[in-house]
């Protein structure tokens, strides 16, 4: 049971996985902690200042994310940083 609690739903991996993509679009070089650093931004922008609940940014599912786009190939890689659709497509395989 507690496991679960530590695994993103469905939602929240499609989120965190559109955070990614946004992040590492048309960037040549990338490193883990620039690109969390850009999702954490993206993701804090992602909600009016007037919203009174914020959900957090979870670094666990941040680096879950970039695990999967990780183990893509170089061309893949290469292709998800060129569109954002196709960033998708290639983290949802």
């Amino acid at each position: 049971m507690a496991y679960k609690i530590w695994q993103p739903s469905p939602a929240q991996y499609e989120d965190y996985r559109a955070l990614l993509c946004l992040a590492i679009q048309n960037q040549q070089q990338i490193d883990q902690k620039q690109i969390l650093e850009e999702m954490d931004k993206i993701h804090k922008h992602s909600y009016p200042e007037y919203a009174l609940q914020k959900p957090k940014f979870k670094q666990r599912y941040a680096r879950k994310v970039w695990s999967q786009f990780q183990q893509l190939g170089q061309t893949e890689q290469n292709e998800a940083r060129s569109s954002i659709m196709m960033c998708e497509k290639l983290l949802i395989q």
